[in-house]
Formats: C-alpha cells, structure tokens, sequence
C-alpha cells in the first residue's frame, strides 16, 4: 500500500487529488494512510466491507477533477503516468479513455514480463469482443463520462472489462505506448465459487458484444463461445462439443466483420489462436481443416496456423 500512495504523490505531474477507498479493511491499511501528511490525500471509508463495484463507484463520486484514473493498491504507477495520459487526453477531445503498457511483477517486487496491447481505437475495440486488453491500474478515463456510465452492479470480477466495453460504445479509446504501471501477480488461486461467478458475467458481456453486433445465438452457443474464449478444455472432452465449436467459430468471426468498425484480420488472429489452442489440446486434429474459420479465410488460417506451430517446435 505504501509504495502504491507513494508511486502517486511523486508523480511528475502535480495538480492531483488522490482519493483512498478503504472497504472495510480490518489490516493496517487504515494507520499507514492516516501516516500521511499530504494534503492531496483524501481517505474515504466504507461503513462494512460492500464489495469492489460499490467501493469504485464510492472513488469516482468523490472525484473532483476533469479526469479520473485507477490504482489499485498493491499496484505502482510510474513517475510520468499521470502527465502521458493527462496530456494525450487534452490533445484528443475524442478519446474518452486512455490506458498504458504495464510491466507484470511478483508478490516479492520482482519485475516480469512487458505487457504491450493494441494503441489505436479500431484495434483495441476488436480485442474487447473476445476479452479485456487494459490492465485496471492504466486507466485514466474523462470524469464526466465515468460518473454517468460507473462499473455496474452484479459484474464484480470483470466490472473494469464489462466498463471498457460500454465506453467503447461511447467514445474512442487508446492504449499509449509507454510503460504506465507495475501490476503485481500475487499467484493466489481463485476459488471454483468465483471462477463460477467470473463465467457466468462474463458470459453476459458476451451476449451483449454479440447482440450489438446483430449476431444471432442460442444459449448452447452461448455456452460454447464462452468457453471457447476462456480456453476452458474440460468443456470441450467430446467430439460432438468440439465439432459444434469448430462451426460456431465461423459464425462468430463472420459475424463481427459484418459490423465494419472493427479490424478483420487482427480478430482472425485471435480467435484462430484461441480455437488451435483448443484442438490442440484436445488433440482433435480431424477438425484442423474442417472449420468455419478455415473455410472463412484459407490463406490467414494457415499463416496463423504455421506462425502456432513454428512457435511449438522451434
């Protein structure tokens, strides 16, 4: 937590409020914040334990200024973060959102792999159909346009992603290509009960892309897509689940390049990564020609398909 304040209060840029949420922590947290002396520190406190969609929401209705970005607390924001972002966002009136590069690191403070994602708009949308490219600790989105739209209620988990998504629907969004953040990785295993909840939501917000993007599907589908996108194998143990992936595959591609805003062959890319993943886990190799993406686009299928085995024998 100390590192996370202090990554803020020595920002380059200065004109900032940093507003800290304590949702009913019983730890230290609350002493080490109070430690402060600076006056840009406004510490906020929930009266129980309520959950991460009502403590955000609690951070961006106290928010008094143009912009608002995220840090969570055992996260660190680099020096020149605040000023990028600030400054990208007064240059481009367009752009209600903007996130980072950001650098993965260990319970202990040792840094890992650089994390780089799609920059411009068309790209980064494209990847939200088929899951979340921003890390929450990056972003920095128009005060205005947080407040109205807020993280939904019921979405804990994937709240941030389900949020993108809709501000996607609003206004343009950017990853800068420089290095925002530290995120740690604690390694803590989730439990079967939250990786439950974590499918069912997401699995709404895929309706949702889908049903934007006039795409028609039956809860099966619905099941299967969802799955599929979560590289879950122990649903795909039958061939009949399998060759039941290997036609909806098709359908869903087909499908969001019918809307014309989004980048056809970066999509392909992704979900002709994510369904040979699938095969060639499952070992199903019947299917690897005989698929709606392969009959979608032959000559993407096989440079994808040569780029995934180059990888696996080289």
């Amino acid at each position: 937590l100390k590192e996370a304040i202090e990554s803020i209060l020595s920002q380059t840029y200065k004109n900032l409020e940093l507003i800290i949420v304590n949702d009913g922590s019983e730890d230290a947290s609350k002493f080490i914040v109070l430690s402060y002396r600076d006056s840009r520190i406004r510490f906020v406190e929930n009266n129980k334990n309520s959950g991460i969609v009502f403590t955000r929401n609690k951070g961006l209705s106290e928010a008094l200024g143009e912009y608002v970005a995220t840090l969570d607390c055992d996260d660190i924001a680099l020096p020149d973060r605040i000023e990028n972002q600030v400054s990208f966002l007064e240059k481009n009136a367009d752009y209600g959102m903007c996130g980072s590069f950001f650098q993965i690191m260990d319970f202990d403070g040792k840094l890992q792999a650089k994390v780089k994602m799609p920059t411009g708009n068309r790209d980064i949308i494209t990847y939200l159909t088929v899951g979340n490219c921003y890390c929450n600790s990056t972003i920095m989105l128009r005060s205005g346009l947080a407040k109205e739209l807020k993280y939904t209620e019921g979405y804990d988990i994937v709240e941030d992603y389900e949020l993108w998504y809709r501000v996607s629907r609003r206004m343009n969004i950017a990853i800068l290509p420089f290095l925002g953040a530290y995120y740690r990785v604690h390694g803590n295993n989730i439990s079967v009960s939250k990786m439950n909840d974590m499918f069912n939501r997401v699995k709404k917000i895929y309706a949702r892309i889908m049903t934007d993007s006039s795409i028609e599907f039956s809860e099966r589908e619905l099941e299967l897509h969802t799955n599929w996108l979560n590289g879950n194998l122990s649903y795909f143990t039958t061939r009949e689940s399998l060759a039941e992936l290997a036609s909806w595959t098709g359908n869903f591609y087909l499908g969001i390049c019918r809307d014309g805003k989004y980048n056809p062959s970066l999509l392909f890319e992704l979900v002709s990564e994510k369904w040979l993943y699938i095969l060639f886990k499952t070992k199903h190799y019947g299917l690897l020609f005989n698929n709606g993406l392969f009959s979608a686009n032959r000559r993407l299928y096989l440079k994808n398909l040569y780029t995934k085995l180059f990888k696996k024998f080289k």
